[in-house]
């Protein structure tokens, strides 16, 4: 379960299964899916299914979302097969899964947050570990820590924002310090980790057991090592990354999807802004291919 120091994020619309190999071979030592719906598997809708593990992928956790503990245990049971360890996903601050008393709304009702925790460790074969945030409205993170540690999950990752701050201000990081002392099983970071050294000093410095990286991934695979990459490897990678999405999707989602990961590869190179106009208006691989040509 989760053997590695730094990993990739669990990221709605991005982790797919090619988001996921390219992220490995650049260093990622462990991944998660996208955060998968429990109703969605239990009424056997096929796009969930297609969000699971493929067989060739290790160090992988099924993220799940949902209410009903109920439906936990079912979804939970159905996919326990295809992953190394269950995630349920106690952090998304969205508003449509909110308002259906999921992701970071779980905050708000620590008691039902531990016997989900609770009856998916009694009924699946597979560690059981939930992704939180300091707390939703405020910050209740000492008591998120007591109540999961309570329910005897395997792991917690905290996101050291609320619910209400979403993506604004910065991650307090000195929380993880805080957390870490009373924390007795293993305490995963995320937040505000732009770089391999931010990973690097989040548990060096602030006493997280591992780090996840999110956005900071989003067209740079390569934070996972600390390479710098050359135009070469920019231009390699993100045609091997369309291909990938292609086979797993389809031209045409395939490379609707790829635009706003395309935009993160072009950061930071000279004619950036330039491309990036012309992003909108790529609707085949010969449309990227030829716009990947013109990068410098």
């Amino acid at each position: 379960m989760l053997n590695g120091k730094i990993g990739l994020a669990p990221m709605a619309d991005y982790t797919d299964y090619s988001y996921r190999e390219i992220c490995r071979k650049h260093g990622a030592e462990f991944t998660f899916t996208e955060m998968i719906s429990i109703e969605a598997l239990i009424r056997n809708k096929k796009e969930s299914f297609n969000m699971l593990p493929k067989k060739n992928e290790k160090n992988i956790g099924i993220q799940l979302f949902g209410y009903n503990i109920n439906s936990f245990i079912k979804a939970a049971k159905m996919v326990q097969n295809n992953g190394d360890w269950i995630d349920i996903n106690a952090g998304c601050p969205v508003k449509k899964v909110i308002k259906k008393g999921a992701g970071s709304a779980l905050l708000n009702d620590l008691n039902h947050l531990e016997e989900i925790i609770k009856a998916l460790k009694d009924n699946v074969e597979i560690p059981v570990g939930v992704k939180v945030r300091l707390g939703f409205n405020g910050d209740i993170a000492e008591r998120i820590i007591e109540s999961v540690q309570k329910a005897n999950a395997d792991y917690v990752i905290v996101h050291a924002r609320t619910q209400k701050q979403l993506y604004s201000g910065k991650a307090d990081w000195n929380r993880f310090k805080d957390l870490k002392k009373i924390c007795d099983i293993p305490l995963g970071a995320s937040g505000d980790i732009y770089s391999y050294n931010d990973a690097k000093k989040v548990i060096e410095e602030y006493n997280a057991d591992f780090a996840i990286i999110a956005r900071g991934s989003i067209g740079n695979p390569w934070i996972f090592s600390n390479f710098n990459p050359g135009i070469d490897d920019i231009k390699n990678t993100i045609i091997e990354h369309a291909k990938l999405m292609i086979e797993e999707h389809g031209e045409e989602k395939a490379i609707r999807r790829f635009k706003k990961i395309f935009i993160g590869y072009t950061k930071g190179l000279v004619n950036a802004k330039e491309i990036r106009k012309k992003i909108p208006y790529i609707n085949t691989y010969n449309d990227l291919f030829d716009i990947v040509n013109t990068l410098e």
